[in-house]
C-alpha cells in the first residue's frame, strides 16, 4: 500500500483560485475546501461592521484539504509555496498528517481504491 498523506493548506481567501490552478497543475483534482476563520502571529486586526471601525479577533480564511498518495508531499508543498510564498505575516500555513484509512462511502474501495477517479460509474 502507498503511503497516504493529508496536506492541509490555510490560505486568505484572496489566494483560493491561483492555489486551486497551482494544485490542478501538479495533478490534484480533489480537494475539500472548507472557509474558516483564524489568527496566527497577526492576531487578529481592525475592521468595519456597519460604518463602526471594530477590532476583529478572528480573520477569514479558506482551508484546502488534499489526500495525496502518488504525488510526493514535497510537490504540494512547493506548488503551495509558489502561490504563498510573502514578506507578509499571515500569508498562510501548511501541515501534513499521515493518513491510516479511506474509504470511498459508495463502492466501500479501500485506501489507494478508494481516490482514484474512475468515471462515471
Amino acid at each position: 500500500m502507498s503511503k497516504m498523506s493529508n496536506v492541509t493548506i490555510i490560505i486568505n481567501p484572496d489566494k483560493f483560485a491561483d492555489m486551486k490552478a497551482a494544485l490542478n497543475r501538479i495533478g490534484i483534482r480533489g480537494m475539500t475546501v472548507t472557509h474558516v476563520e483564524g489568527c496566527g502571529t497577526q492576531l487578529g486586526g481592525m475592521g468595519r461592521y456597519r460604518g463602526t471601525e471594530m477590532e476583529i479577533g478572528l480573520l477569514p480564511k479558506t482551508k484546502i484539504e488534499v489526500v495525496v498518495t502518488e504525488i510526493p508531499v514535497q510537490t504540494v508543498i512547493d506548488a503551495a509555496l509558489d502561490v504563498l510564498k510573502s514578506e507578509d505575516i499571515g500569508a498562510g500555513k501548511i501541515f501534513v498528517y499521515d493518513v491510516e484509512k479511506v474509504v470511498r462511502a459508495r463502492t466501500g474501495e479501500v485506501d489507494y481504491d478508494a481516490l482514484q477517479y474512475k468515471g462515471d460509474k
